[in-house]
């Protein structure tokens, strides 16, 4: 529902492949752009290590573990709206290649989506995702970072169900992420877009994303578990679809949804889940007003 001139695409995604690539050398060899790592006394946030710190449940990124360290996720969540609800889970697997760059693999699948007059099952988009970090400040009670977040997605889906389950095309995802934790506190923020191609004379509108959110720790043990309260603001700015060059009227919106969530994580388990009520929307013409998402998911780490 809220799916995240084509020589202008092809200059846009050359320059998004130099940003990351540059990233990733950046990452990978010039360890000395970065302020040397410092150790944090392991209470509140930091009782476990950076893999299994809180990060947030909705907003994208902020996903880069320790060198080594592998994850599985099962991620789910429910749209309702006006007559129709759209549910799906996320299976994917994130790796740490460097303390400072890692590639996320997704594959969603659309447990069902319920349109105003049909049904529709079945695989998503698949997504890659790198994500790498570009400045880090770290002293002993607390730890700053910017990260760059880049992903292309597959057309694994299908265009021609209804709704459909994917968007007949690549997409190709750029942002930016920024975060402080401290030992009681820890907040976010991050903006990106999706840039969708054309399919058949189709191409669906580009969005904008624009997410904060602000967490406080509650409980923990050194070395156990850590327990976390977030809430988070998550705005989704969609433009207009297009059909053979036509606009479609009833396509775009802005939607911004605010709700809380908690964080449990363990050595090895994490768990995250929450609701997020439906604040503001501005749809063109007609579209079904959004009520409520609820999402949650649990990961374990190898």
């Amino acid at each position: 529902m809220w799916q995240i001139n084509k020589r202008r695409e092809s200059k846009y995604v050359a320059i998004v492949l130099i940003i990351v690539m540059n990233c990733c050398i950046v990452g990978k060899e010039n360890e000395e752009w970065f302020v040397s790592k410092i150790e944090q006394p392991p209470v509140g946030n930091f009782a476990l290590p950076t893999s299994q710190q809180p990060g947030p449940l909705i907003a994208f990124g902020q996903n880069v573990p320790e060198k080594g360290v592998l994850q599985a996720f099962i991620y789910g969540n429910q749209v309702k709206a006006e007559g129709i609800s759209f549910s799906e889970i996320h299976p994917s697997l994130l790796y740490g290649i460097t303390d400072r760059f890692s590639i996320l693999v997704e594959l969603p699948i659309a447990v069902k989506y319920k349109g105003l007059f049909a049904t529709s099952r079945g695989v998503s988009d698949l997504v890659i995702q790198a994500e790498g970090v570009a400045y880090a400040r770290e002293k002993t009670t607390k730890i700053e970072e910017i990260t760059g977040v880049f992903h292309i997605g597959f057309p694994t889906g299908s265009i021609h169900k209804q709704p459909p389950t994917g968007l007949g095309s690549p997409t190709f995802f750029l942002g930016f992420t920024a975060s402080h934790t401290d030992l009681a506190w820890y907040y976010f923020t991050s903006m990106g877009g999706v840039i969708t191609t054309m399919y058949k004379n189709i191409k669906f509108g580009n969005q904008f994303l624009y997410q904060f959110g602000l967490g406080r720790n509650i409980g923990y043990k050194t070395d156990s578990w850590i327990l976390n309260w977030l809430i988070e603001l998550d705005g989704i700015y969609t433009q207009r679809t297009t059909v053979a060059g036509i606009t479609e009227c009833n396509s775009a919106s802005n939607v911004v949804l605010v709700g809380p969530s908690v964080w449990f994580s363990s050595k090895k388990f994490i768990f995250q889940g929450g609701i997020s009520a439906v604040v503001a929307q501005h749809a063109a013409f007609i579209q079904p007003k959004n009520k409520y998402l609820v999402s949650a998911y649990i990961g374990y780490t190898f």
